[in-house]
C-alpha cells in the first residue's frame, strides 16, 4: 500500500478536562459498534453529546478501515438508526454522512465540532490478520488533535465493565517525556482511575548490566512516586521482553480499564510497513487503546 499523507496537523490539541462531545467513526462493522457502545456509556456518566460520523468512499486503497455501505440512501437510514437509538435511551446524539477521504472527512468532523474524544475502530471491515492497522486509523492516530480510542480485532472489555475498577497501563520509554505524563494525569483524574506507569526492557536490544536496570527500576518508582496525588493512585514497574507483548500481557493482570500511550506526529505514515508499538498493542489488545500525540 502507498504511503498517504496525513491532514495537516492542528496547532491546538485539545486536553481530556472533560468530555462534553465524543466523536464515534462508524462504518457499521462489529468494532465501530462497540466504540458507539462505549460512546453510550461516556455520554450518560459524563452528560456528553454523541456525533456519530460516517464516510462515504470510493478510494478502496485508501479506505481499508472504512467502506461504501450501500447507497446513500441506505447509508443516512442506518446513521438515522443509531441516533434514535441512542436519543430514545437518554442520550444527546447527531449524525454526520461525508463523502471523500475517510481520514480527512473524520478529522474535518472532529474539528468542527471540537470534539474532546474520538472512538474509532483499528479495521472495520478490512481485514483483521493484517500485520497493520487500517490505513484510516493509522492517519487518525497521528495527526488528530484530540485524545483516539481504538478498539482492536481482540478487543473484549468495554469501559467500566468492572464495577469499582478503573485503571489505565501508561507505558513510557526512558528517559520519560514530562508531556506524556502529565496527560496521563489529567486522562487519570477524569476517569476518576489508577495509574501504572510501565517501562519493558526490550532483551533483544538491551545490554546486559544489572546495575542498569536497578536504575531503571528505581526510576519507575520514582516517577510514580512524584505523580501521586490526593486524586490520583500511581505505581511504577519494569518489565523485561518484548514491548508490544509484555505491555499487552500487563493489562491483563491489572485488568485494566484502557492502555493509555503517547504518539509523536510524523508527516508521512506508511500503512504497510508501519512496526510501532502502539499499532501492535492495539492489534492484540483486549481493551481499547487511547493515544494522544506529543510534539
Amino acid at each position: 500500500m502507498a504511503t498517504q499523507e496525513i491532514p495537516q496537523v492542528m496547532e491546538n490539541k485539545r486536553r481530556p478536562t472533560a468530555l462534553k462531545k465524543v466523536v464515534v467513526g462508524h462504518d457499521f462493522s462489529d468494532a465501530a459498534d462497540h466504540a458507539f457502545a462505549d460512546a453510550t456509556t461516556l455520554a450518560r456518566r459524563f452528560d456528553a453529546e454523541i456525533i456519530a460520523a460516517h464516510a462515504i468512499t470510493t478510494n478502496v486503497e485508501g479506505s481499508a478501515c472504512w467502506s461504501r455501505s450501500g447507497t446513500d440512501r441506505q447509508v443516512h437510514a442506518a446513521m438515522e438508526h443509531l441516533r434514535k437509538s441512542a436519543t430514545l435511551a437518554g442520550y444527546p446524539c447527531k449524525y454526520v454522512v461525508r463523502s471523500g477521504i475517510a481520514a480527512t472527512a473524520l478529522y474535518d468532523v472532529v474539528d468542527e465540532e471540537s470534539a474532546d474524544l474520538l472512538l474509532v475502530g483499528a479495521y472495520g471491515s478490512g481485514s483483521k490478520d493484517r500485520a497493520t492497522l487500517g490505513s484510516t486509523a493509522e492517519l487518525l492516530l497521528r495527526s488528530i488533535p484530540c485524545p483516539v480510542l481504538t478498539y482492536g480485532p481482540k478487543f473484549i472489555w468495554p469501559l467500566f465493565q468492572r464495577d469499582g475498577h478503573f485503571s489505565i497501563l501508561v507505558p513510557i520509554e526512558l528517559p520519560c517525556n514530562p508531556r506524556c505524563l502529565s496527560f496521563a494525569i489529567q486522562v487519570a483524574k477524569l476517569f476518576k482511575a489508577k495509574l501504572e506507569v510501565l517501562h519493558v526492557v526490550d532483551m533483544d536490544r538491551a545490554v546486559s548490566m544489572p546495575h542498569a536496570f536497578q536504575d531503571m527500576q528505581y526510576t519507575c518508582e520514582d516517577i510514580a512516586s512524584h505523580l501521586r496525588t490526593g486524586d490520583v493512585e500511581v505505581a511504577g514497574s519494569l518489565l523485561f521482553g518484548k514491548p508490544d507483548t509484555s505491555i499487552v500481557s500487563r493489562s491483563r493482570e491489572l485488568q485494566c480499564s484502557f492502555i493509555l500511550m503517547p504518539l509523536e506526529t510524523r508527516g508521512h505514515l506508511s500503512s504497510a510497513k508501519s512496526d510501532n508499538v502502539a499499532a501492535n498493542v492495539i492489534r492484540t489488545a483486549e481493551v481499547p487503546v487511547m493515544t494522544y500525540r506529543i510534539d
